[in-house]
């Protein structure tokens, strides 16, 4: 190759660099422009701009409690499981039949069996 050639190959890389770089400042641009006039928009109507419905507030949200909701409150059928027994049988023991009887992802322990009667007993 020659200097000339490798003048020319250097100049048409450099044309088609300039060519990517207006066009990512370009992208850039208005992407900045729509960023902005969100945010704007986001200000100007503040929490107005929300719908009540979009975030529906649950039982676990509106008692500010951190974490998962427990397995048993949202399981009535456990519940009313549990209810049945509490007054007969221990927590292990009742841990032991909700074993027989229910499927391992709805089974509990003793420990959240106790929290949840301490919490709940009437």
């Amino acid at each position: 190759m020659t200097t000339q050639t490798d003048l020319e190959l250097v100049a048409l890389k450099l044309a088609e660099v300039d060519a990517l770089l207006r066009s990512a400042i370009d992208a850039h641009t208005m992407a900045s422009d729509a960023f902005e006039s969100a945010i704007k928009q986001a200000v100007k109507n503040g929490l107005n701009s929300l719908q009540p419905d979009a975030f529906p507030v649950t039982n676990h949200r509106r008692h500010h409690r951190p974490g998962r909701p427990a397995k048993i409150d949202n399981d009535p059928e456990l519940q009313a499981f549990i209810t049945a027994r509490i007054d007969r049988m221990t927590f292990v023991q009742i841990a032991a039949e909700i074993a027989e009887h229910f499927p391992p992802e709805r089974r509990v322990s003793k420990s959240p069996i106790h929290a949840w009667w301490h919490r709940n007993k009437k």
